[in-house]
């Protein structure tokens, strides 16, 4: 099979595909060209090379690894003994204190749920880890395989183990496409005559956790495999359509990808980084108020779900926002005056009431109507800085041309605070400001190729409203913002370590239970952390 796609050259093998129980779960729902290159691991480009750096932590690797080698610990009901273990073989790896504290929670966790198998299977056998087999089926597959700890007992019971960072969840769509994979691939792992049952279950490491993702026998794990998800890998595997999503910050042409726009220097780094990276305004501002929440958020470690009211408030209010200009219609004080439940999921009526106040302010000035088009709304826009080898992500709450045919990117922000009183107050206020003006200094237009170009930032209070704008002929304004970027990206973009700065902020951090740093209540923080 030829390499997929058209644009970057490739060197290597097209036509050797691995398919894995998490690309079944993952990739049908990104980038097409992603996971048809994602399938290809022979399959490289010639003029690009995504850059890893050695020293990032495989969280779930090292939990998993760990588990395993104190199987035997594990008969002892010497739990304070068997910590002791954990902190020896910890010691072995270079890891953030937010990572060595959710890791060896995490293997007593992974080690209590195999008790609790072995209460319920009898005693299990490691027979192996991540199997790879060839698929006995007609579809062109060379290599199937499941990242994941095999175990056999003795009554012909084989028994696969899905890993999860937080809570594992009751069977779902996506996960069960997974468990009906590696189902298969555990029917035809070698022994196999046996063979009379395979499960299938998902461990939450963070908090103990088990669910059944799948108990049936080798057949049926067949036989759901050909009907469910063949016609998935079929999909991965000739997809050619490539989509700016989540998927490029990990993708291995990502610095070639001409469905990504091109922002060399927009971070206005000297140099690359240690590794291939992606970043959001978000991620920025989130950085300089912690870099350690930054990384383990990153990280995936298991977080909690409150967030600060502020940000509770904003996610709503853009929400709908993003709703209602969907329908590219003005929108309307009066159709805010009845309370009909026509406002997000989840929102009850004390929420509407507070974020009304928010949303009538915005309609004495929402750009639609008057001859102006929308473009989209939430959309979020990737590009490739290639001088710092960075994925560089934005989010315009809308995009629209207005009726003198200028293309426009519109930010909308809530606050409880005073209006910023100028441009300049609200450009230092609001990073979202010259970020997005150095999007558009360089040369994003979206779809629309528009001579001309604004910004516009939009400030809701409960009781006013203001709004700022910035005429994108102003060189010096650009220059002002791409310096803005640049000295607050800096450490970002060098930093190797990601040092925690307790403070006030940890109240709301959602990765404060595994920071020894925190500052918060003792009780408090009790209460987070998973049991």
């Amino acid at each position: 099979m030829a390499a997929p796609g058209a644009g970057p050259k490739f060197s290597g093998q097209s036509d050797l595909l691995r398919v894995s129980a998490s690309d079944v779960q993952g990739l049908p729902h990104g980038c097409g060209l992603h996971g048809a290159l994602k399938v290809r691991p022979k399959l490289q480009p010639t003029d690009w090379e995504r850059r890893k750096d050695d020293t990032e932590t495989f969280v779930l690797g090292i939990v998993r690894d760990v588990s395993l080698r104190l199987h035997d610990a594990l008969r002892s009901p010497d739990w304070e003994a068997l910590n002791k273990l954990v902190q020896v073989e910890l010691a072995q790896y270079q890891l953030h204190s937010g990572d060595r504290s959710y890791i060896a929670q995490a293997i007593e966790n992974y080690l209590v749920c195999h008790e609790v198998c072995e209460s319920e299977l009898g005693a299990l056998r490691l027979r192996t880890c991540d199997p790879t087999v060839v698929p006995d089926t007609s579809f062109p597959l060379n290599q199937l395989t499941v990242w994941a700890p095999v175990y056999d007992n003795e009554d012909g019971i084989r028994e696969v183990r899905k890993l999860r960072f937080g809570r594992a969840r009751p069977i779902a769509k996506d996960s069960e496409n997974w468990a009906i994979t590696a189902a298969h691939i555990a029917g035809l792992l070698r022994p196999r005559d046996y063979l009379q049952r395979i499960r299938v279950v998902e461990i939450g490491l963070g908090d103990g956790s088990m669910e059944i993702l799948f108990d049936g026998s080798p057949a049926e794990a067949q036989s759901l495999y050909a009907t469910r998800v063949i016609p998935l890998v079929s999909g991965i595997v000739t997809s050619k359509v490539a989509t700016p999503g989540n998927s490029c910050g990990r993708c291995k042409i990502a610095g070639c990808c001409s469905s990504l726009e091109k922002v060399d220097g927009f971070l206005g780094q000297s140099r690359k980084g240690s590794s291939t990276r992606s970043v959001s305004a978000r991620d920025i501002e989130v950085y300089e108020k912690c870099p350690a929440q930054w990384y383990l958020t990153s990280n995936n470690l298991p977080s909690r779900s409150d967030t600060p009211p502020s940000s509770e408030r904003g996610r709503v209010i853009h929400e709908w926002l993003a709703r209602a200009h969907m329908g590219n219609r003005k929108c309307d004080p009066s159709d805010l005056d009845a309370i009909d439940g026509n406002f997000p999921p989840g929102l009850d009526e004390s929420d509407y009431l507070e974020s009304r106040k928010y949303v009538t302010q915005h309609a004495s000035m929402c750009p639609l109507g008057d001859g102006a088009q929308v473009i989209g709304s939430e959309i979020s826009v990737y590009g490739y800085d290639a001088q710092a080898d960075v994925v560089v992500v934005s989010k315009p709450d809308l995009l629209y041309v207005d009726s003198d045919e200028t293309f426009v990117i519109r930010e909308t922000k809530t606050t409880t605070l005073s209006l910023p009183l100028d441009e300049q107050e609200a450009f230092d206020r609001f990073f979202a400001v010259p970020w997005l003006l150095n999007l558009i200094g360089s040369g994003y237009r979206g779809p629309y190729k528009s001579d001309n170009a604004r910004l516009e930032l939009e400030v809701l209070a409960p009781e006013e409203s203001r709004l700022f704008s910035w005429d994108l002929g102003d060189a010096r304004l650009l220059r002002m913002a791409k310096a803005e970027v640049r000295l607050r990206a800096k450490k970002w973009h060098r930093d190797t370590s990601w040092n925690s700065t307790p403070g006030e902020h940890c109240r709301w951090c959602p990765v404060r239970g595994w920071c020894s740093d925190a500052t918060v209540d003792e009780a408090e923080d009790d209460q987070f952390r998973l049991p």
